[in-house]
């Protein structure tokens, strides 16, 4: 005997057909076709995994194959040359590495060419679209679950990051994961389902650093509405995080073995709050966003040594720091809102996607059209945030994602692609938007049908 698959697979077998058709469009029409044309985040990753898939482990890429030659000015005025040679191999903790892992894994079944870690990241991509469906679904109903899927497969802000080589694939598609997981563990706390969120929020996290707060804040909410013994909501509490340290703790070992500063999930807090906070991006043309100049000169040792990237961070780190105590009331009145309004295209948006294309690599067509469906999905999201708040559906599992882009923004910079795991909030609250849009159009045309049946039963029959 055969089973039928349901409708609502075969829906969403067609969407993501339509995705991965896209996807494949924009890699032949727009995305970039060597390793030139990457952005400098993309040639990190794809390097890195070829590297990984070699036996060199999470190693820097651009100094392992290109090296480098900067003039250092030592403690004495001196100013030298200092080489590293190529080939120079170096620890590295950059980005958290899972990403780099999934395009590693793929590398060492022999698929290592720019193309080929395209593709990988679209089959990445076309899983997230299954995992909309699947979340809408459970969040709301069938239909809920095909629009969620649709639109997670048209939304070029969502698909443009799988042909570009960026993390943000990963991010998206484990931001589904965690939001799955949440949802099941709001609906029923158990100590089991702690665990498996705990896993899921752990490899959120290892996906975007910023991603981990997303597991303690929703348990930390469910568990202190649950109609629960303190000592068991404690007791669950301890299992979602012991599950998650021991998900982390591979990587945060390794971490500290190889670096000369404690450190956790990546070394570069130091290096965007370097880039982030200087006149230009406090008082210049880039308020709100970042500068690479603004990390110079790159800190080396007092004889010109090379420092290792946890080293290089402490230093940079500090040098923020002192910019950013100097400069409270322009942080706090001006470019915090300005960083805010970039990740929520309400600041200088035309400025932010021609930045978007040119120091993120985002092609100009996709990018374009990405903002174009962003402003029509936003009425749609806010409209199914409230009609699930009236419903007293779970919203702060789907929700919470909002509220992280904006805090990464406010204490990072104001970037689109900061905005990665709040995509995937907008697509559901947008899905269940357009639900209740089609529930009323399909309810009224049924009452006008009836409206016309009733008309002519009640015209009298001729003698």
């Amino acid at each position: 005997m055969t089973r039928r698959i349901s409708r609502f697979w075969i829906g969403i077998i067609l969407i993501v057909a339509v995705g991965f058709g896209i996807r494949i469009a924009d890699m032949a029409l727009w995305s970039p076709q060597t390793t030139l044309e990457l952005g400098g985040d993309a040639v990190y990753y794809h390097e890195a995994a070829n590297l990984l898939a070699d036996g060199k482990g999470f190693i820097d890429p651009y100094r392992y194959l290109f090296g480098a030659k900067e003039q250092v000015t030592l403690a004495d005025g001196r100013v030298v040359e200092v080489v590293t040679p190529i080939g120079h191999v170096e620890p590295t903790a950059g980005h958290p590495p899972v990403y780099v892992t999934y395009l590693g894994a793929a590398s060492f079944l022999g698929f290592r060419s720019l193309t080929a870690h395209q593709i990988a990241s679209i089959l990445l991509g076309c899983a997230s679209i299954i995992l909309a469906g699947d979340l809408g679904r459970s969040w709301r109903n069938k239909r809920t679950g095909l629009i969620a899927a649709f639109l997670t497969a048209v939304y070029a802000n969502i698909w443009i990051n799988d042909t570009l080589v960026m993390s943000e694939t990963a991010a998206i598609f484990f931001t589904f994961v965690a939001t799955i997981f949440g949802l099941r563990f709001v609906r029923n706390p158990s100590r089991g389902n702690a665990a498996i969120f705990a896993v899921a929020g752990a490899l959120a996290a290892l996906s975007r650093a910023e991603l981990l707060l997303f597991l303690p804040i929703v348990a930390a909410v469910v568990l202190w509405k649950a109609p629960l013994p303190w000592k068991e909501k404690l007791l669950r509490y301890a299992i979602a995080g012991v599950v998650c340290c021991a998900v982390l703790a591979p990587w945060v070992i390794r971490n500290n073995m190889v670096m000369n500063e404690p450190l956790t999930l990546s070394d570069s807090t130091g290096t965007v709050m370097v880039q982030a906070n200087c006149d230009e991006t406090y008082y210049g043309s880039h308020i709100g966003y970042w500068s690479l100049q603004c990390g110079e000169p790159q800190p080396h040792g007092p004889n010109g040594e090379l420092l290792d990237e946890s080293q290089r961070d402490v230093v940079v780190r500090s040098r923020a720091s002192d910019y950013i105590a100097n400069h409270k009331a322009r942080l706090l009145t001006v470019v915090v809102p300005a960083r805010v309004g970039r990740v929520w295209g309400i600041y200088e948006p035309l400025e932010q996607i021609r930045l978007d294309q040119i120091l993120d690599g985002r092609p100009s067509i996709p990018a374009k059209l990405g903002f174009i469906e962003y402003v029509l999905l936003v009425p749609a999201a806010i409209a199914g945030f409230v009609i699930q708040r009236r419903r007293r559906q779970p919203v702060l599992v789907i929700g919470l994602w909002v509220i992280l882009a904006t805090l990464t923004a406010a204490t990072a910079f104001g970037n689109t692609r900061y905005r990665v795991a709040a995509e995937v909030s907008i697509v559901l609250f947008a899905a269940v938007g357009f639900d209740a849009l089609w529930t009323v159009i399909v309810r009224r045309r049924q009452q006008a049908k009836d409206l016309k049946i009733d008309d002519v039963e009640t015209v009298p029959a001729d003698d």
